[in-house]
C-alpha cells in the first residue's frame, strides 16, 4: 500500500490564521470558498472588514479588500498552470458580485504559497514581461503585466520571528524551527491552542515523524511535547471533566457544603491531567520509572493508569 498522503491544508488554514491573529477582528476567513455551484473553489478567501485597515504581518501588507490565497503542499508543484488557475479564480470572483463591477479589480489580491521557491514559474513570469521582486525574506511581489496585485510566498524562507506558523509548514523542518514552533504554541491561550496551534503541530509532526521520533529522546523536546499534547488528549479531558464533576457532587452531598464540590472538581481535573501526561509520555517511549519521576506520582499509580488505558 502507498504512503498515506499528508493533509496539509488544515494545518495551512490554521497557520495563516495565526500569522494574522493581530488583525483577527479585522478579517473574515472563508476556507474553500465556492466560486460556483459546481466543485470549483479557492483554498481561502480573506476579506477585510474595513479595506483601509493596515495588516501588521508582512504577508498581509499587499492585502486589499478581497484576498485570494492558493496554497501548495510540499509534494505539490506550483507551476505555470497553477498560476493561471488562480488568475481564473480571481477573475471569476471579480464577476461573481450581484452588482455590475461590485468587486473592483483593484480591491482583489492573489497570494501563492509554497514551501520551496517555484523557480520554473518565476523564470516563466520573467520571460513574459512580469517583474518578480523580493520584498521581504520569503515574500516576492509580482508586478508588470498583471490584472491583480500578486505575491508569492516561499514559506520555508519566511522569517521565523514574525512568521513561525507558515515557516513551520515543512516536510523537512529543522530541529531549531520545531523547537520554536513548540515554544510558540505554549504561549497561546487555551482557545487559540485548541483551534489553531494543535492543527499546525499535528500536520508538521505527521510530516516529519521520523526525525521527530529521534528528537523526542531529548528530555527538553519530550517535556515540551508532553506539556502541549497531554492536556489535549481526549481521554484525559473527558475523564477530568466527568470524574471531577462526579466526585465534586458526591463529596458536596456528603459534606453538605460548596467547598466539597469545588475540592472534588479540582481533584478530578488534576487526576485527568496527570493521566493525560502519563499516556503522552508512554506514547513517547518513556519507561514507567521515568514517567513516574516526570509526573511526580508513584510507579504503581503509573502502572494502574497504563493498565486502565
Amino acid at each position: 500500500m502507498g504512503q498515506k498522503k499528508n493533509q496539509w491544508h488544515p494545518g495551512f488554514a490554521a497557520a495563516i490564521r495565526m500569522e494574522l491573529k493581530d488583525n483577527q477582528d479585522d478579517l473574515v476567513f472563508e476556507e474553500e470558498h465556492l466560486l460556483s455551484k459546481k466543485p470549483l473553489q479557492m483554498d481561502m478567501l480573506i476579506i477585510k472588514n474595513d479595506k483601509n485597515v493596515e495588516i501588521r504581518n508582512r504577508i498581509g501588507k499587499i492585502f486589499r479588500r478581497y484576498n485570494i490565497i492558493e496554497y501548495k503542499s510540499p509534494q505539490d508543484a506550483m507551476g505555470i498552470d497553477a498560476f493561471y488557475k488562480v488568475l481564473g479564480y480571481a477573475s471569476l470572483y471579480k464577476v461573481s458580485s450581484e452588482h455590475e463591477n461590485g468587486y473592483k479589480m483593484e480591491d482583489i489580491t492573489i497570494t501563492l504559497v509554497r514551501q520551496r521557491y517555484p523557480a520554473k514559474l518565476v523564470a516563466y513570469l520573467k520571460e513574459n514581461d512580469y517583474i518578480v521582486e523580493k520584498m521581504f525574506p520569503g515574500i516576492y511581489y509580482v508586478t508588470g503585466n498583471v490584472l491583480f496585485t500578486i505575491q508569492i510566498i516561499v514559506s520555508k524562507d519566511l522569517g521565523k520571528e514574525e512568521n513561525i506558523w507558515l515557516h513551520s509548514l515543512q516536510s523537512d523542518i529543522s530541529k531549531e524551527s520545531y523547537h520554536e514552533l513548540l515554544d510558540s504554541i505554549e504561549q497561546l491561550d487555551a482557545k487559540q491552542r485548541e483551534l489553531y496551534g494543535e492543527a499546525v503541530l499535528q500536520v508538521v509532526t505527521s510530516a516529519n515523524r521520523g526525525q521527530i521520533e529521534k528528537w523526542k529522546e531529548e528530555s527538553t523536546m519530550c517535556e515540551a511535547l508532553a506539556e502541549i499534547m497531554a492536556p489535549e488528549l481526549e481521554a484525559g479531558k473527558k475523564k477530568a471533566r466527568s470524574e471531577g464533576l462526579a466526585e465534586g457532587r458526591a463529596e458536596g452531598r456528603v459534606l453538605g457544603r460548596a467547598e466539597g464540590r469545588a475540592e472534588g472538581r479540582a481533584e478530578g481535573r488534576a487526576e485527568g491531567r496527570a493521566e493525560g501526561r502519563v499516556l503522552a509520555y508512554a506514547d513517547m517511549g518513556l519507561s514507567v520509572d521515568e514517567i513516574a519521576n516526570k509526573v511526580d506520582i508513584s510507579v504503581p499509580e503509573v502502572e494502574r493508569i497504563l493498565a486502565d488505558n
